[in-house]
């Protein structure tokens, strides 16, 4: 279940920043045309995908969104990339839970190992 919730947060992440490099200005300025209706086809999958999290997770990644722009940070050589700060032995070893940085609070991830 944990690897589902997981893989949601990973999704969201990636529409979240997709979006938002759709209403990115210098896009359009460089001539990239957007359509209104793809656009909006992202932002209603978002919404979907948001509902599948559980509520109290959701509201969290909503509120760690509006705060850092990017509610996840993933974890490389035990630091948080969302805020560089050396993690705590103990959170490296609970891999089962949905894990929040200490510091910065948002909600870490493991990279896969390519």
């Amino acid at each position: 279940m944990q690897d589902v919730i997981e893989m949601h947060l990973k999704l969201l992440f990636d529409l979240d920043n997709l979006i938002a490099d759709m209403e990115e200005p210098s896009y359009k300025k460089i001539g990239f045309k957007i359509e209104d209706e793809a656009s909006l086809e992202l932002i209603r999958k978002r919404n979907q995908l948001l509902k599948k999290l559980p509520q109290e997770l959701a509201q969290r990644y909503e509120i760690l969104k509006k705060r850092y722009r990017q509610a996840i940070a993933p974890v490389e050589s035990e630091f948080c990339l969302g805020c560089f700060q050396k993690l705590p032995t103990e959170l490296l070893t609970r891999s089962k839970d949905i894990i929040t940085c200490p510091n910065c609070g948002r909600i870490l991830y493991w990279r896969e190992k390519s």
